[in-house]
């Protein structure tokens, strides 16, 4: 760890290294020649040159999306099989953070906090209740569509992390991993990957273990590198960033899939802000409280037609309609066919 240099030159260089890394780890998985062709096929259509991978930079992270999304045609199981692989090490800065960190939960804390360094397609929402630790996994809304890889990235992600925090001494069989979807024809891989139970066609995505790992200690903690190191991605992602208020609006519905959608009053008070405020703030965006909560339900609507075998009737209960047929208009009005039509296209 001393001999590693922590001089950054600005927040692209870091995400082209986070991305260099990942694929790095994409391309250990793939070693069979006719696999190592796809590969180098896909960075090509990416445009990403072997240039770019030895020397990582100029790699952006929506380029490391459609290496992955062509990869997985050919190889479903690709994103747990490479996370199985990953080390804190490959996060860069932030990884470094987390590793030097004093306790479980405060790595687990900083990773939330700056995971947009590591990808701009979710976000990651961590809870504690009753004794249980939850990470669900909340795409942003413009990659929805995939929302079943994004599950597998997030909690296999957040799998190998807790692992490698915890060390090789901590029985992890009490954790538990849930999936909003149907088994896959590579389920094995799934039971390979993660050493606790796994369960699909659950109400959410979701990974869960006992609060009580987040106070252990973190073997390899040296506080004061871990501040340097939050300190620099403080000034990578900008110490007073703030979120704009649509975009929290998103983030605060979107992690709520298969519960009743906030109230306006109800996510204002979510987020310190009085009704007149968040509807004020919204306009100024340019939307609205009701077209924000129509774009979210239409959007969840999307991935249980499409990912899932849920009858309509039940999606319209979970995107809190209190009817089907409000649902059904409302989809259709918004997309221009019915929910059954809509799924029968795919």
């Amino acid at each position: 760890m001393n001999n590693i240099s922590l001089n950054i030159e600005s927040r692209k260089t870091e995400q082209s290294k986070i991305s260099a890394n990942f694929l790095s780890r994409m391309a250990e998985v793939l070693r069979e020649p006719e696999q190592q062709r796809l590969l180098e096929a896909t960075l090509r259509r990416a445009g990403i040159s072997l240039r770019n991978m030895h020397e990582r930079r100029d790699i952006e992270q929506q380029q490391v999306d459609r290496v992955v999304q062509d990869v997985l045609r050919d190889v479903p199981d690709i994103t747990l099989r490479m996370f199985a692989r990953a080390e804190l090490s490959d996060l860069g800065i932030m990884g470094y953070a987390a590793i030097n960190s004093d306790t479980v939960g405060r790595a687990l804390e900083l990773m939330y906090q700056y995971h947009e360094l590591t990808s701009d397609r979710y976000y990651d929402t961590f809870a504690v209740e009753d004794g249980i630790a939850c990470v669900t996994p909340t795409p942003r809304l413009r990659h929805m569509e995939n929302f079943k890889n994004i599950a597998e990235d997030s909690l296999a992600g957040n799998w190998r992390v807790l692992n490698l925090l915890l060390g090789p001494g901590v029985d992890t069989s009490g954790a538990e991993v849930c999936f909003d979807f149907p088994a896959p024809d590579y389920e094995q891989t799934f039971h390979d990957v993660f050493a606790c139970n796994v369960s699909f066609e659950a109400e959410r995505n979701e990974l869960r273990f006992p609060a009580e790992w987040l106070g252990l200690p973190v073997a390899s903690a040296n506080q004061t590198l871990a501040d340097v190191c939050t300190a620099m991605c403080d000034r990578l992602l900008g110490a007073q960033r703030s979120r704009e208020t649509s975009q929290m609006v998103r983030r605060l519905l979107l992690s709520r899939p298969g519960r009743r959608m906030y109230r306006l009053e109800e996510a204002a008070a979510e987020l310190n802000l009085s009704p007149g405020q968040l509807r004020k703030r919204l306009y100024r965006a340019g939307t609205s409280y009701k077209k924000i909560v129509l774009e979210i339900r239409m959007a969840l609507a999307q991935h249980y037609l499409q990912d899932t075998a849920l009858p309509v009737q039940e999606i319209a209960y979970l995107l809190d309609y209190s009817q089907p047929a409000p649902f059904s208009r409302a989809f259709k009005a918004y997309f221009g066919v019915a929910p059954e039509q809509s799924r029968n296209l795919q």
